[in-house]
């Protein structure tokens, strides 16, 4: 019978190829809860990093200068959908000679 590969790679290091699978899946458990936080925020946390009131932030909600979704009392707002509300009132440099 031929032996295999696996024959000749010490057991230590199986033993650490099986731990570095264990934690990659642990980490693509976690992805979609990551890819979340990184294109959604929660509506409260918006006023404070923008440097507006409250009352303001949801002016702007009324009157659908943003787009958000609302799920019962929790509304989301994209941060993509804040960067291009950020650029599109972005105000150029004047170019001097």
């Amino acid at each position: 019978m031929k032996p295999t590969t696996l024959q000749f790679i010490p057991d230590e290091k199986l033993n650490r190829i099986e731990q570095d699978i264990i934690t990659i899946k642990e980490l693509l458990k976690q992805k979609p809860e990551q890819s979340f936080k990184l294109n959604w925020i929660e509506s409260k946390n918006v006023p404070p990093l923008l440097g507006i009131s409250n009352r303001t932030w949801q002016s702007w909600r009324s009157k659908r200068i943003i787009p958000f979704s609302q799920f019962g009392s929790k509304i989301f707002v994209k941060l993509e959908d804040l960067n291009k509300l950020l650029e599109s009132h972005m105000i150029e440099t004047s170019k001097t000679a």
